[in-house]
């Protein structure tokens, strides 16, 4: 009789939990009535299989559906709202994700489930997926005017995520006829933050989440920014006008010594000379063993640019000394286009095009009050900080109380690149460590949260790296099969036939000391 009642009990369950029935077009349309607490459903259609493709995969029959709330004008009579589009799969698999966005938003991106290569697009695997413009329009991922209007800083710093998850779980709940059994945030860079502020705003919309690159504490990092400006300005190159040109501060070459310079010096601290520095934690370098002994030439770097680079490196220090925020960690992409393109750019005149210096979200979303026309140069290290610090309320997600994300059972994986030149993974490194200290130590906070540092990775992928990695196929094994993950399997487009584990931090992967470098059995996680 016990055994009858066990089994009729886990009968009920997978009754429960069991992917919905097949939709079909009628239910489709049927959602276009549907009632939505303060949201109007924009447009529904029907989205045949095949029809797009993502990442290479085809897309499987699905509904669209396209919405917003709370919409209103603002203090800079702007219309704002936070719009969002959900995609719905005909045979659902019971998952629910968010995709998240990326810069600071303004656009909703098509709800596939992407996150980057490798990676395959949830709504692919038959996932409800769920993208939004974060509460307002922009021309673009980079426009930062919203930042005129105080609500809109707190939809996107962390509002829009409650609002567009509740709505989104409302929709399923009603066309799947049950609520979702695995709930997913998913995203990287500005998507990583959102899912940073799902794990500690919200832990109780989410089982699982994958925060790559995420950009969690702004308000402190660009000060970071504003002395590598400042510095590498005050060394580059003056046109007949006395104008600097910052893309000239260092050529090309110059960049390609220092980074060859960092690779002879650290590469080997793993155990095997490969082009790849897995022991991170040890690497050091000093630029002045790159100095001309005379007159500057291809070969070495002027003692100016030797003093600045150190400087840079050595992280942000105010007049008496004091450090404001981690020193970059040495690595190779230093000599990659993206390391160029956002320190100093490839501008030919005196107008710069490096992205830190065209970057609008510390003017219009880090300072507080706004300043639209804030010169960057003109930074002050001693009292401009402070003006930083009131955005953190709002766009910040480096909280270290994660009781709820943790009473709840949720599972997180961060991951960041070591060559990220958009998000100082120096900084990433000390909230999770400081993570750790809050929570136990480190198998307590393992339990909920691993940190996976990637040697030589940029911005979300590239660079000489181990970079092809699955982490969102890591957080379901993890969620739904209790497989926590050590290791991530990597593989490389720059290091082709190459497989290497990326390992959950605090240790590295450490050659063995036989066997080929290029082969994954040869390394083990290990303390560095």
């Amino acid at each position: 009789m016990h055994k009858l009642l066990l089994l009729a009990l886990a009968a009920a369950c997978v009754a429960v939990y069991a992917p919905a029935a097949a939709r079909d077009t009628a239910n489709c349309t049927a959602l276009h009535s549907l009632p939505l607490p303060q949201a109007a459903v924009l447009r529904v259609s029907v989205v045949a299989a095949g029809a797009v493709s993502a990442e290479g995969a085809a897309l499987p029959a699905h509904c669209l559906l396209q919405a917003e709330t709370t919409p209103r004008t603002g203090v800079d009579g702007v219309r704002y709202s936070i719009g969002f589009e959900l995609r719905l799969p005909l045979v659902w698999n019971g998952r629910f994700q968010f995709q998240g966005g990326g810069g600071v938003d303004g656009v909703i991106r098509p709800a596939y489930g992407t996150l980057r290569r490798g990676v395959t697009p949830a709504l692919a695997q038959g996932t409800a997926v769920v993208s939004s413009n974060m509460g307002h329009t922009g021309a673009d991922p980079r426009d930062a005017s919203f930042g005129l209007d105080p609500q809109a800083r707190i939809d996107w710093g962390y509002n829009a995520v409650d609002q567009v998850t509740q709505l989104a779980k409302t929709v399923i709940g009603s066309f799947y006829g049950q609520a979702p059994r695995y709930s997913y945030y998913v995203g990287n860079s500005g998507g990583g933050r959102q899912g940073m502020v799902a794990a500690q705003r919200y832990p109780q919309h989410f089982d699982g989440i994958v925060s790559g690159a995420p950009i969690l504490e702004q308000h402190l990092a660009q000060v970071g920014s504003m002395q590598l400006l400042q510095a590498f300005t005050a060394i580059a190159p003056q046109n007949a006008a006395g104008q600097p040109m910052l893309a000239q501060a260092y050529s090309d070459a110059d960049l390609a010594l220092i980074s060859a310079g960092v690779l002879r010096r650290c590469d080997a601290l793993d155990g095997a000379a490969d082009g790849l520095i897995e022991n991170y934690p040890a690497c050091r370098y000093d630029v002045a063993e790159l100095q001309c002994p005379g007159a500057k030439d291809a070969s070495c770097l002027s003692p100016a640019q030797v003093t600045a680079f150190n400087a840079v490196m050595a992280g942000p220090r105010n007049s008496a000394g004091t450090l404001l925020y981690p020193p970059q960690p040495w690595d190779t992409s230093i000599a990659e286009p993206d390391w160029r393109a956002d320190h100093l750019g490839t501008a030919s005149g005196p107008v710069p095009n490096a992205r830190k210096f065209s970057n609008q979200s510390i003017r219009l979303v880090f300072m507080t009050p706004p300043v639209p026309d804030f010169d960057y140069l003109k930074f002050n290290l001693d009292t401009d900080p402070a003006r930083m610090l009131a955005s953190a309320a709002v766009t910040a997600s480096n909280r270290t109380d994660i009781a709820g994300f943790k009473a709840r059972g949720g599972k997180h994986i961060v991951f960041v690149g070591l060559g990220d030149t958009l998000v100082n993974p120096a900084g990433v490194n000390r909230w999770y460590q400081q993570l750790v200290a809050a929570n136990g130590g480190l198998a307590a906070t393992q339990q909920h949260v691993r940190f996976f540092n990637v040697p030589g990775m940029g911005h979300s992928g590239g660079g000489a790296a181990m970079d092809l990695f699955d982490p969102v196929a890591a957080l379901y094994d993890w969620v739904e099969k209790g497989q926590a993950p050590a290791q991530l399997l990597a593989t490389s487009a720059r290091f082709k036939g190459r497989t290497r584990p990326i390992c959950a931090w605090p240790q590295i992967a450490r050659y063995t000391g036989s066997g080929s470098v290029d082969s994954a059995e040869s390394f083990r996680c290990m303390p560095p």
